[in-house]
């Protein structure tokens, strides 16, 4: 298999934002950060991915300073991740990946009736679909402003993964 190539150096932004941001498992894990999940074995959980490559890409997001470790118990001495401002500008990238797989990715029913993901607007309430300004109350949406629910489907396949 031949060697991947290193673009940590590039000055092109999407090759240097792939190098960071272009492994499955640091997508999986942001994903898990930014909807509050904190905890190492829920992340792995979550995930379906081993402790190994959890705690790895972990290292690597709190060496670039896109989530920071914080003990929440001394004894016995336990972390979690939080993701910095830099961190949680990455929604915008996941939220539009989310909306390109809703759109693009499920044959039709797939997902149940609707998607695999609906997300409500936290200040009004508003079932925002794939939009980027709430139609409900026109503020423009960002980190924290929504709500997950997860199909029935996403549901069951969240509990299989867990269990």
């Amino acid at each position: 298999m031949p060697k991947r190539a290193d673009l940590s150096d590039t000055l092109c932004p999407v090759g240097r934002s792939a190098e960071l941001l272009g492994d499955r498992a640091v997508l999986l894990i942001l994903r898990e950060l930014l909807f509050g999940r904190r905890r190492f074995e829920l992340i792995a959980a979550n995930t379906g991915l081993g402790p190994q490559l959890v705690s790895a890409r972990l290292k690597m997001l709190v060496a670039e300073g896109i989530a920071e470790r914080r003990a929440y118990s001394e004894r016995p001495l336990r972390h979690d991740y939080w993701l910095t401002d830099k961190g949680k500008a990455l929604f915008d990238v996941l939220y539009a990946m989310r909306n390109w797989s809703e759109r693009w990715a499920y044959e039709p029913g797939e997902t149940g009736d609707g998607p695999a993901i609906r997300y409500v607007h936290r200040t009004c309430g508003a079932d925002v679909g794939t939009a980027k300004i709430c139609p409900g109350c026109g503020a423009e949406l960002g980190y924290g402003d929504l709500k997950g629910e997860p199909s029935l489907a996403l549901k069951a396949e969240q509990v299989a993964r867990t269990a």
